[in-house]
């Protein structure tokens, strides 16, 4: 019961702790794997005690094999194949000549510094080969460098990873296994047969299912984790440590055949590898001896450096012969390699068996790796933002913007961005006219569906850094922004919503969502080019009369009005020069009514203008609105009802439409029941919009042919549109 405990207290420890160190990484701009090293020798038997890997037993292997099973899974997923384009030679050279270099290097160092055998140098060699997508990928992250050194470290992190294991458990064959030399061999060739057909057919089955919909959507993303598992099982069962390869080109498949929901699965994916990661460290820090480093010893430290500053270097230069890579761009790959999980995970689960063999260098093998991780981690990795710096290899900043929608107003918009951020703006439309129409006016378009980022040219897509979805569907633009964010920060990402804010954080959709307040952007474009509505760019600090839609300061755009005022460098400002009963209306406004009397209807009204303007005076509105209409109701004639009110905290005007199928008690003059109703708020400062809007509804409600053809339309859209078509 004692070690049941001690088991249990190992993991739990090992999984918060780590994940917290994990989350902390990100607050304190350290690589996650510093804190994990460091929390792991704190936490273990040489510090507090909380931590014990030794009371796993073989359990600990297990969880280290599936723990890298799941991160090299996620590594396979995640690979484009367009990066693979960036630089070919490049790639496959490092995964060939660089991984020879790299493993006999080494093991020259350490055959000649140490005295070590052949067999112990090459396989202490074959541990370090590998870079990982542990440490890789958060560096990436962390420094933006130019798409082609990206794409190359990439790759080479994901597919290193099969290749480095595969040497290293020939090397420990041949070191602690007896067998002739081609028995080895042939089991090599066998785990890469196994790995890449089992990878592949596994990967395809995989795919089949998803597209084939016969997984439930919510359950696809434990089906691929548990498959995942499975394959690496499977295959480690025929050939032993071919599930490595297996799960790598399982990846891989899914990744580039694109299922159904794969955005889904890459983020599960991404979640489950951060835990493993965190996991697996915590407990081979806690394995660790610190006394062995101390015993690496002057000649130690020199194969160290001879690995960090020669070996690598040498690699990169012999691999970029002949190829178009700059020599910025050589120097900052020679300096780049951290180790990681696999390296560490492989040197501890080999010195374990190597100790219980006898081996006196066993020790030796996992320190010596762990001083690689630790040493490229912390100097590589500490470096690699100052060194892209310097070196002038920085992706540069993404200002260009991405704007869906070809029609007036997104051009409009265009303008306002481009002439004050000095970005590109590049319209997406899939209606051919609206593109070409926006081409003949000088504006960089193109027709295609937003969804896919690979609407754009790759020189093109590579400079967005940001996004807004104008199109008139508001689901339609926060999907947009969801396939974007793979690409775009999140914060960069934007989206018409007809939504009100209060319902926005409820959904919590991807993509900022903006101008609630607006009518669908392609009734703002026909407003704009019927004159109805105008762009304005006001000099800041000025009183302007308009809603004011986006606000630049020196700390970047805002959408609406700025909170710094006094920093203001330049406006969009909405002015509506025409109001018209048309213009005021959209099918949001149109609400079919259930109600009796008079005074349902118009809280009815008032729901619907609360619901999608929160922000109006309400507290104001309600009481004298309420207050006037039960004295003196505004029926017009043939059963339509006006019910109206200034107020001089408002600085536009506002309609609602209630309909009431069955009529209300109230009647009017001639004795009709009120089956129609125009709510009807206007700013106090003028009167004469005011008066103008109330003579527009007398117009419709002037006949009894225009108030049946009014209340015959089939929904709130067709309603609307017989108000703009003047058909009453």
């Amino acid at each position: 019961m004692e070690n049941y405990f001690l088991q249990l207290s190992t993991l739990v420890f090992a999984i918060f702790i780590g994940v917290t160190l994990f989350i902390l990484s990100g607050y304190v701009r350290l690589p996650a794997i510093v804190l994990l090293l460091a929390g792991g020798i704190i936490l273990g038997p040489e510090f507090l005690g909380l931590i014990h890997p030794a009371a796993l037993k073989e359990g600990l292997r297990v969880i280290i094999s599936l723990a890298v099973a799941v991160i090299l899974f996620e590594g396979g997923l995640t690979l484009n194949p367009e990066g693979l384009k960036k630089a070919p030679k490049m790639i496959w050279r490092l995964l060939t000549l660089g991984v020879l270099v790299t493993w006999l290097g080494t093991a020259t160092l350490l055959y000649f510094l140490l005295d070590f055998t052949v067999e112990m140098s090459l396989l202490a060699g074959s541990l370090i080969i590998v870079t990982g997508p542990t440490v890789i990928a958060p560096l990436l992250k962390r420094i933006r460098i130019k798409a082609r050194l990206y794409h190359v470290l990439h790759w080479e992190g994901v597919l290193i990873d099969p290749i480095g294991v595969f040497i290293a458990i020939l090397c420990f064959e041949w070191l602690a296994v007896e067998g002739s030399v081609l028995t080895h061999v042939w089991h090599l060739s066998l785990r890469l047969f196994i790995g890449l057909v089992l990878g592949y057919i596994g990967g395809k089955a995989i795919t089949g299912l998803l597209r084939k919909e016969v997984i439930p959507e919510e359950q696809s993303n434990i089906f691929v984790f548990g498959a995942a598992l499975f394959l690496f099982s499977i295959s480690d069962f025929i050939v032993h440590e071919s599930g490595i390869l297996t799960v790598v080109i399982a990846g891989l498949v899914i990744g580039w055949a694109a299922p159904p929901r794969l955005k889904h699965i890459k983020q599960f994916k991404s979640e489950l590898t951060e835990l493993s990661i965190a996991l697996v460290f915590m407990l081979l820090a806690a394995n660790l001896k610190l006394e062995s480093f101390l015993d690496i010893g002057w000649m130690g430290l020199l194969v160290l450096a001879g690995v960090l500053f020669l070996i690598r270097p040498l690699s990169v230069l012999l691999c970029s012969v002949g190829t178009s890579l700059s020599l910025n761009e050589k120097l900052f790959l020679s300096w780049i390699a951290p180790r990681g999980v696999v390296a560490g995970s492989m040197a501890s689960l080999f010195g374990l068996r190597l100790a219980a063999l006898g081996h006196p260098e066993s020790v030796f093998l996992e320190t010596f790796t762990f001083s690689i991780i630790i040493s490229t981690i912390l100097i590589q990795g500490g470096t690699a933002g100052m060194l892209a710096r310097a070196l002038k290899v920085e992706q540069p900043d993404k200002t260009n913007w991405l704007i869906v929608g070809a029609h007036e107003f997104s051009r409009r918009t265009a303008d306002f961005i481009s002439r004050n951020m000095g970005g590109e703006c590049v319209l997406v439309d899939t209606n051919a006219d609206a593109v070409n129409d926006a081409r003949a006016r000088g504006y960089s378009a193109y027709r295609g569906n937003a969804l896919s980022t690979d609407v754009l040219p790759p020189d093109l897509f590579v400079t967005i850094g940001h996004v807004l979805a104008l199109t008139d569907n508001r689901d339609l633009n926060q999907l947009i922004c969801e396939n974007w964010s793979e690409v775009v920060e999140k914060k960069n990402l934007y989206r018409w919503s007809s939504q009100s804010p209060e319902v926005e954080k409820k959904i919590a959709g991807p993509g900022i969502p903006v101008w609630p307040h607006m009518p669908k952007p392609s009734q703002v474009s026909y407003q704009l080019l019927n004159g109805d509505l105008a762009l304005r760019q006001p000099v800041p600090g000025r009183e302007n009369r308009g809603r004011v839609l986006l606000s630049l300061t020196s700390g970047g755009i805002t959408f609406g009005e700025s909170g710094e005022k006094d920093s203001v460098e330049a406006m969009l400002v909405m002015e509506r020069l025409k109001t018209s009963l048309a213009g005021l209306l959209d099918e949001r406004h149109v609400r079919r009514l259930e109600a009796k009397s008079y005074e349902e209807a118009l809280s009815g009204l008032m729901d619907l203008a609360r619901a999608l303007y929160p922000d109006l005076p309400f507290d104001k509105i309600s009481p004298r609105l309420f207050e006037r209409e039960q004295e003196f109701p505004t029926t017009l004639a043939h059963g339509v009802a006006a019910p109206h009110i200034h107020c001089q905290d408002i600085d536009r005007a506002f309609c609602f439409v209630g309909i009431v199928p069955d009529g209300l008690t109230l009647r009017t003059y001639e004795g009709d029941s009120v089956r129609l109703l125009f709510l009807l708020l206007s700013p106090e400062s003028d009167p004469e919009l005011h008066l103008r809007l109330l003579a527009e509804i007398a117009k419709v409600a002037s006949s009894a042919e225009k108030v049946e053809h009014m209340l015959g339309a089939a929904d709130s859209r067709a309603f609307v549109e017989r108000i703009k078509t003047n058909r009453a």
